[in-house]
């Protein structure tokens, strides 16, 4: 599997120009042998995805904790270790859940928060028809946003803020799209819409990936990396370790609207995170590695807080409609490749 070609995406879509490139320097790497193991136990585990499935007949709350479990398992088989520090209040004073927001470059990262927090995600609509991959997800009760039609976005965030309501913490990646860590995109607003909707707090989440403390971009999914490839690539890493720092709660009422909301969510993972840079073009025209990249930074007024920019601004998106090749205000096409999210 591997991420479809900018041009035959949605324009609305964002894309990362981050690729092989960014996965610098090498980490010290496992033997063959062990590195195979490895891979043979992540696929071991896959196989009792039936037996996952067996604990919906016992409720929502056995086979959400049998899901975690299943979610550690992932990560212990490719050699991967975690740990938790939490700031501030660990829940919400209130019944409605907190939307959870955290930075995105790994398909580990997935697997990460499910893992340590008791969370829902939102995933990609297309996901649901994939063999196995789909099934986990529905396991998980996952919600899902299409993202190759603005016209379902309504829904989408109807549904995510209905769940927060319910109870069930939500989690996002916010940034649409994988980066390697280096450097990231802007949050994209349009579901912190739903805690507004929902009266919810949101709880940022940083993920830093390092291999004996230094931090590291390997694990990173990005460009034209293929499942397989990426998969073989983490697990070869030796002492893999990724940092969860749950940040304390950004409460209801702290910003006007969804863009406000994810300015401030965006700056306490930044605070946190390793990420120097920040893009805030859609689709980057950028033709080296972010990781070496200084265009964001001598872009400033491009690159502002993102307190003006917006997932889906009405009128920017529907100029992309009428004419996709152009935009007047991110005229460039990023040629790159990239993973979903």
């Amino acid at each position: 599997m591997t991420a479809p070609c900018p041009a035959a995406v949605a324009p609305w879509r964002p894309l990362s120009p981050c690729g092989r490139g960014c996965l610098c320097p090498a980490p010290p790497t496992v033997g063959h042998l062990r590195r195979a193991a490895r891979i043979a136990a992540f696929l071991l585990l896959f196989a009792h995805v039936p037996l996952l499935a067996l604990t919906r007949l016992a409720g929502h709350r056995v086979s959400d904790g049998a899901y975690r479990w299943f979610m550690r398992g992932v990560l212990r088989s490719v050699g991967v270790r975690w740990t938790v520090t939490i700031r501030g209040a660990h829940a919400p004073t209130g019944p409605v859940a907190p939307l959870v927001v955290g930075n995105h470059t790994s398909w580990l990262d997935v697997s990460v928060l499910p893992a340590v927090l008791p969370v829902r995600l939102v995933s990609r609509a297309d996901l649901r028809r994939w063999p196995v991959i789909g099934w986990i997800a529905a396991i998980g009760r996952s919600l899902y946003v299409d993202r190759d039609r603005l016209s379902t976005l309504p829904d989408s965030v109807a549904r995510v803020a209905e769940a927060l309501r319910h109870g069930d913490a939500v989690a996002v990646f916010a940034e649409g799209t994988t980066w390697c860590g280096a450097a990231g995109g802007r949050y994209r607003p349009a579901v912190f819409q739903a805690a507004l909707d929902a009266g919810a707090a949101v709880r940022p989440v940083a993920l830093r990936y390092h291999v004996a403390g230094t931090l590291t971009t390997a694990a990173s999914y990005v460009g034209s990396m293929t499942a397989a490839e990426s998969l073989r690539n983490t697990a070869a890493i030796r002492g893999l370790a990724v940092d969860v720092t749950v940040l304390p709660l950004i409460p209801p009422g702290a910003a006007l609207d969804r863009r406000g909301l994810a300015a401030l969510a965006e700056r306490a993972v930044d605070a946190h995170g390793p990420v120097s840079l920040r893009c805030s073009l859609r689709h980057c025209a950028c033709a080296v590695p972010h990781a070496v990249c200084t265009r964001c930074a001598r872009n400033s007024r491009e690159n502002e807080p993102v307190a003006n920019e917006s997932m889906a601004e009405d009128d920017d998106e529907q100029q992309r409609l009428r004419d996709p090749d152009r935009s007047p205000r991110h005229p460039h096409r990023c040629r790159s490749r990239t993973a979903g999210s």
